[in-house]
């Protein structure tokens, strides 16, 4: 049944009333998790949002571009993992009715085929559940992001009569010829082609809505009014920005009264902010430092052009606080793609969370999925792959806390003479394959280097602080002194992890923030790196250019990695249970789940990180949790690990039996 998007029923809209509306300086603070809706949760017969009505009927394979059965309802079951993580908004697919059909490149389970923009896609729920999903994000002070397409309308040929002809028949929106531009294929390289030109192809061709026609520009904007009123959505992001004339924009989202992110395809950085600059948009996403991050982090290793980047993205954006920063979507690779190195991976997050604007994270990447390189193929179902605690969703549960401590502090109580939101981010040492960045009162040190580099010394000038000063790295809350010119020197060396980032603030700002609590020691809890011979727990020292390792009595925990090669069909899951506390202490329902991210075809891997007490002897076995919840163990005798005294992490590799 088609659903028009205004008509939304009574109890719902009651429901949502009172809601404020969203502008710019509401969403700077803010950290987003995009979803592709279809592929982010599945439906369940008793989870809280009880979806069990709106199960598809296709399977799930992400290259055959079916509909998979993740819907708005099925969301509200998963908020717990999101904001566990301290996200407070999603950014959700398109919402309005696509081609409902088999076509070449799929169905149109990602949203992007609209044929009628007022009404909504059944596949993922009707009114009502699109209300009860805004209902419980703002329950919980989290935003709604909606997906918004309006350059194009899905056609069933390439003839513009016939499409039409075919949307009458079927009483949808923009019925007539003149709404839309004549055929001609899309040049993205000529602005006026992308503004002009079909984009798809003859195998689903994407007719060009005509933004100049006074009745498609007041339609629009009557609908987008009506549309975020009615469900008192937060924000949008504008599909295809730049392929729409720029002018359409400012009364579209004068009329939407919520703040306007678009996307603007393209890593020129002057062509990106003049949508912002010329008053077009609030904002865009960050193409720029996209192509930045993934050229620095990545085997060709350019931290010059990164470099570059800092200085032409702070000048030519007005405002770079409400950027969209991110390192994978559904259009762009799986970044564990660009680079299978993970600390390069972990320099580049950093950078994507503390770099001036806001941080998107595509669904799944906190899942380290490597797989997903291209077109549908980075859509997955996550379901797939799990809903686990991995190193990279530890990294950016802190990451959060950092940023969310920071933008809600002010000059006031710290060091600084800008906050973090409003000052600028500055370079102020570099070298080939290092640079540290001064933004408020944080100096942001990343390299390329990664896990396997030669032992090096990044010094660090112009930190603007005094000489002897206490200092901590907020990413592993390890503490030391800035040498006597207030510099401070990095070492990379086995024991500190190589080439491993650091966010460095004074000690006391580092107490007014409430985070590394107020200890001076090496004993505070520290997000653990992923390289096997890197030390849990190190200090950064910086009184004589060098950096030491704490000692192992100040070690309470060690980072073991379980990896467990066993093949598995779709629903299973792998655990680990054990005597130790951590693991459960031999109760299923409290064992450890472990991630599928790196599994693969030839590769049947399964693998967890947990924190064990040192010295301890623990006791364990795999388990097998098949999709109704029933438990396979394998085999006897148990399992039995043995932890090391000093603070090295460990990695075990096992094979199911």
């Amino acid at each position: 049944m088609l659903t028009s998007l205004p008509l939304l029923a009574a109890a719902a809209a009651a429901a949502i009333q009172g809601v404020n509306a969203a502008d710019a300086d509401s969403w700077r603070s803010r950290s987003i998790y995009q979803i592709v809706t279809d592929r982010f949760a599945p439906p369940s017969s008793d989870a809280p949002a009880l979806t069990s009505g709106l199960v598809s009927p296709y399977t799930c394979a992400a290259g055959a571009g079916t509909y998979c059965g993740g819907n708005w309802r099925s969301i509200i079951d998963k908020l717990d993992y999101i904001e566990g993580m301290g996200f407070d908004a999603i950014w959700i697919s398109p919402i309005s009715l696509n081609i409902d059909y088999a076509t070449h490149w799929g169905w149109g389970y990602h949203g992007y085929w609209v044929i009628d923009q007022t009404k909504l896609n059944a596949h993922f729920g009707d009114g009502d559940d699109l209300a009860a999903l805004v209902t419980a994000l703002h329950d919980r002070d989290m935003l709604l992001m909606v997906d918004i397409v309006v350059n194009d309308v899905a056609a069933t040929s390439t003839s513009t009569y016939t499409s039409t002809s075919a949307l009458q028949s079927g009483g949808y929106l923009f019925t007539e010829e003149e709404y839309y531009h004549p055929l001609c294929w899309v040049d993205e390289n000529n602005q006026t082609s992308a503004e002009d030109c079909w984009m798809g192809d003859s195998n689903v061709p994407l007719m060009d809505v005509n933004t100049e026609n006074s009745y498609v520009i007041s339609t629009y904007e009557t609908w987008i009014s009506e549309l975020v009123s009615n469900y008192s959505i937060d924000g949008l992001r504008l599909d295809a920005a730049r392929n729409v004339r720029a002018a359409f924009w400012p009364g579209f989202c004068s009329a939407a009264g919520v703040f306007c992110i678009g996307e603007v395809f393209s890593g020129s950085t002057s062509s990106v902010a003049e949508y912002q600059t010329g008053g077009y948009l609030d904002a865009t996403l960050n193409y720029p430092w996209y192509y930045a991050l993934t050229n620095a982090f990545s085997p060709t290793k350019s931290m010059s052009s990164l470099i570059s980047y800092v200085s032409q993205i702070t000048s030519e954006f007005s405002n770079t606080a409400v950027l969209g920063n991110f390192l994978e979507n559904q259009d762009n690779t799986r970044f564990r793609n660009v680079t299978t190195d993970a600390q390069q991976a972990y320099n580049a997050l950093v950078g994507q969370f503390l770099f001036d604007g806001i941080p998107i994270v595509y669904y799944g990447q906190e899942q380290e999925i490597s797989f997903g390189s291209t077109d549908p193929y980075n859509r997955n179902a996550l379901w797939e792959v799990g809903y686990g605690t991995t190193t990279t969703s530890k990294y950016m549960t802190t990451l959060n806390k950092i940023r969310s401590a920071l933008v809600s502090s002010s000059c006031a109580q710290l060091n600084c003479s800008s906050s973090y939101l409003d000052d600028k981010s500055t370079v102020i040492s570099s070298t080939s394959n290092d640079v540290a960045i001064r933004k408020g009162p944080i100096i942001i040190s990343l390299t390329n280097r990664g896990a396997s580099a030669s032992s090096a010394t990044f010094s660090i000038t112009g930190t603007t602080w005094s000489g002897g000063v206490a200092i901590v790295d907020l990413l592993s809350c390890s503490t030391g002194t800035t040498n006597s010119d207030g510099s401070i020197s990095v070492t990379y060396s086995s024991a500190a992890g190589y080439g491993r980032p650091y966010v460095f603030a004074l000690a006391a700002d580092a107490a007014s923030l409430g985070l590394c609590s107020t200890s001076t020691t090496a004993s505070s809890t520290t997000v653990q790196s992923t390289s096997t011979s890197t030390s849990a727990k190190t200090t950064t020292t910086a009184t004589s250019a060098s950096t030491t390792s704490a000692a192992a009595a100040s070690c309470t925990a060690v980072a073991v990695t379980f990896n467990e090669v066993v093949t598995t069909t779709y629903g299973e899951t792998i655990k680990i249970s054990g005597n130790a506390t951590a693991l459960g202490s031999w109760d299923t329902s409290k064992a450890i789940t472990l991630s599928a991210a790196n599994y693969t075809s030839s590769d049947h891997l399964w693998h967890v990180t947990v924190n064990l007490t040192p010295g301890s002897t623990v006791l364990y076995k795999f388990i097998n949790e098949a999709v109704d919840g029933t438990i396979s163990w394998e085999s006897d005798p148990n399992r039995s690990f043995t932890v090391t005294s000093g603070c090295t992490a460990e990695t075990v590799g096992d094979t199911w039996r």
